[in-house]
């Protein structure tokens, strides 16, 4: 399921670390236990601006959400603060999103006040500004201007035009804004795309000066415009009735273009994230920023630049990305990669930096043609300190392989975060040559810390490799890799298993197993979007049981947090995706799912403060065993009486080693009794309440080691163990 952009058009740790980044508060429990309060419970596709209200944000929260992930034209700063306004009015946090993360961008900003004009109508206020300095095809986004809220009356209208000069032969593009309005920026759309009442927009050159001059239709003074109260902004200045003045106004203004960040290897600039950390990052309703939705492999370490950037100037919050499902294609998004040839004469080098949590190589894979390894050949993968190649750490040497991806077993110490170089060689046998050894084209990279070297010199790519793993290249599986490997704040991916047809995907469970499984390799929580609407010709309507069953068998795997997809229902044909029955309507009204999504988010919300101080240890199936998955074992000390129900069973550990299991009925049209046997026999069983949080009594019968529950379609139940046991 595309998920849809912003404007009019789509362009295609540890605990402790992440708890405190995600921005909800922290306790310590009495084992110890860090725990995350409240659980994160999201919602994707909010309130557009025009819908954005005190209202809407208050029925985000009694939905029992805790944060919005930002979208649906919410991508500005004046569009961001009154989400923001709202949310914090609420209890909510918010992951901003902003136009300029998406397409390329550039932000003209002057915010320097102290002084400051009131507008009336024979009175216009004006300033110049420069566009970006070089550059073709590009327009105003919009301007932004700080006005006190408590000056613009009701019915009382501000227009801004935006001209080619103050003397305003051409018209760019205008805007009009009536009062009362609820925040101090007002944000002017001189784009048609955001606004088609204005027809004359037209594309703006680079390095020219353009004037915006704003009027209003009362003739009583009024809105207070804010102002420098000397001339603050090097590329303009303010107007007061056609007249310079030696001040400039408080203005945003962005300038886009029709055009990805991401082309050309192009991303936001440093200087544009800057500034929207200056922006944001002080709100207390600021969760973190909603960097990119469903990138390729190819935008990844730009990603990873971009996140680094954020955490550098603000690292109390976290950046988010959230991965394709299992059933996308075009995962990696280059062109058909490239290769060298490993001889005796001519060695292939790779720089890479551990991560923050590596403190060992186990084993190292790397990609070529077993094929072209003729009897006598061997190759050795040494791992040195440096390309210098001053101490060897450790090296490994094989003569076959029964995959073209083969490991090489090295059981190194390493530090983290530090760089280290491997080395290929060929030992002169056979026919002296083996390839490709596999690797991106020149200018194209995945390693954001290293490059790749042949025959001793560097050049502008990287070799396929991984670090503690044993995947296939090019898979679904590496792709999640890829991203781990550039740390996340969390790890996060859409997966969306209720087809129209009646039909429900069956790589559900395939994808739940990757993710949970890198995410446990990689020391990172993972998120799951949800799905919670309809799309005509591909997805129905989930069921209450089918929402149910998607939010508690994720918690079986371990998820951290969930977001629904979507709660405002999207009403785009430009997406050519027709979206119906979210959660909300597309009137604004709510849907019977609302009420559904609020139970279940109360439930976890119980789950919670238990559910983020667990690490999962395995996931077992029962009944039919969905593909990808692993049936439960006989030697499991929770066993099933009746080994035909399908159901999923979840095995955590707390802190203190306490053993938590989590079942799930996967029937998502029945209900269930499920038995299960214990050995050895505890002394006792509880349930983890969802009206409490607390531990309940259960039937358990320890002279039997027995316990029966009953289960709803699609419910789970979290019960733990004694301590000890």
């Amino acid at each position: 399921m595309k998920k849809f952009k912003i404007a009019a058009m789509s362009i295609g740790c540890t605990l402790a670390l992440i708890t405190f980044s995600l921005g909800f508060s922290m306790k310590t429990t009495s084992a110890g236990t860090t725990t995350v309060s409240p659980f994160p419970i999201g919602i994707f596709y909010p309130p557009e601006p025009a819908e954005t209200s005190d209202a809407a944000y208050a029925d985000i929260a009694n939905m029992n959400a805790t944060f919005v992930v930002g979208t649906n034209n919410v991508v500005s700063h004046a569009s961001n603060e009154r989400a923001l306004q709202y949310a914090a009015a609420h209890g909510l946090k918010l992951l901003v999103h902003d136009f300029g993360l998406e397409l390329k961008s550039e932000l003209a900003v002057q915010t320097t006040v102290g002084d400051g004009w009131k507008a009336r109508s024979d009175r216009s206020i004006g300033q110049t500004f420069a566009s970006p300095a070089s550059g073709t095809g590009w327009y105003i986004d919009h301007v932004a201007l700080k006005v006190d809220k408590s000056t613009l009356s009701s019915n009382v209208k501000l227009k801004l035009c935006v001209y080619d000069s103050p003397s305003k032969v051409n018209t760019v593009g205008c805007d009009a804004v009536t009062g009362p309005v609820d925040n101090d920026l007002v944000e002017f759309q001189i784009a048609p795309n955001l606004n088609p009442t204005y027809a004359s927009y037209t594309n703006i050159d680079a390095n020219k000066t353009y004037y915006m001059e704003l009027q209003t239709n009362s003739s009583k003074e009024g809105a207070f415009i804010s102002v420098s109260p000397n001339d603050s902004y090097p590329g303009g200045q303010a107007y007061l009735n056609g007249v310079p003045q030696a001040k400039d106004l408080y203005f945003e203004i962005r300038f886009s273009q029709l055009a990805s960040a991401y082309v050309q290897g192009g991303r936001t600039s440093d200087a544009y994230l800057d500034t929207l950390v200056g922006f944001y990052k002080s709100h207390p309703a600021l969760l973190g920023y909603n960097l990119k939705d469903e990138p390729t492999v190819d935008m990844m370490v730009r990603l990873q630049e971009a996140q680094e950037r954020f955490k550098a100037n603000d690292p109390t919050h976290m950046v988010f990305a959230n991965l394709l499902p299992s059933s996308a294609e075009g995962l990696f998004g280059f062109r058909p990669m490239s290769g060298e040839y490993v001889t005796p004469l001519k060695p292939l080098g790779q720089t890479f930096r551990t991560g923050p949590n590596m403190s060992s190589i186990n084993t190292i894979q790397m990609y070529f043609d077993r094929s072209q390894m003729t009897n006598g050949e061997a190759l050795t993968l040494t791992l040195w300190d440096s390309p210098a190649k001053t101490a060897k750490i450790a090296e490994s040497t094989i003569s076959s392989a029964s995959t073209s991806w083969p490991q090489f077993s090295l059981s190194a110490a390493v530090n983290p975060n530090t760089s280290y170089y491997m080395e290929l060689t060929h030992n002169g046998g056979g026919d002296q040559s083996v390839g490709w050894v596999v690797r991106t084209n020149t200018g194209e990279k995945w390693e954001k810390d290293g490059t790749a070297y042949v025959g001793g010199t560097s050049i502008d790519a990287d070799f396929w490799f991984t670090i503690n793993q044993n995947i296939i290249p090019q898979s679904y599986e590496d792709y999640v890799y890829r991203w781990v490997s550039k740390h996340p704040d969390v790890l996060v991916y859409d997966h969306y298993p209720f087809l129209e047809s009646g039909a429900t995907r069956n790589d559900y469970y395939e994808n739940l197993e990757i993710i949970r499984r890198q995410s446990l390799l990689g020391k990172i929580d993972f998120w799951s979007y949800i799905q919670s609407v309809g799309i005509t010709g591909t997805y129905r309507v989930p069921s209450k049981e089918e929402m149910r069953y998607q939010i508690y068998t994720n918690l079986a795997y371990g998820a951290k947090g969930y977001i629904y997809f979507t709660y405002w229902t999207p009403q785009n044909a430009v997406w050519n995706e027709p979206f119906h029955d979210g959660i909300i309507l597309p009137d604004g009204t709510k849907n019977i799912s609302y009420t559904w999504a609020r139970e279940i988010n109360g439930e976890v919300l119980k789950l919670g403060p238990a559910l983020t101080s667990l690490t999962s240890q395995a996931v077992y199936h029962t009944g039919t065993i969905p593909n990808g998955s692993t049936a439960l074992p006989a030697s499991f000390f929770w066993q099933p009486m009746d080994n035909t129900q399908p159901a999923v069973i979840g095995y955590f550990v707390s802190g203190s080693g306490r053993k938590y299991v989590m079942v799930v009925n996967r029937d998502t049209v029945n209900s269930r009794t499920l038995t299960f046997a214990l050995t050895p026999k505890p002394l006792a069983v509880t349930e983890i309440s969802k009206t409490t949080g607390g531990e309940d009594a259960t039937d358990y019968d320890s002279a039997t080691g027995q316990l029966s529950a009953s289960f709803a379609p699609g419910e789970g139940k979290l019960f733990t163990l004694p301590e000890g046991y």
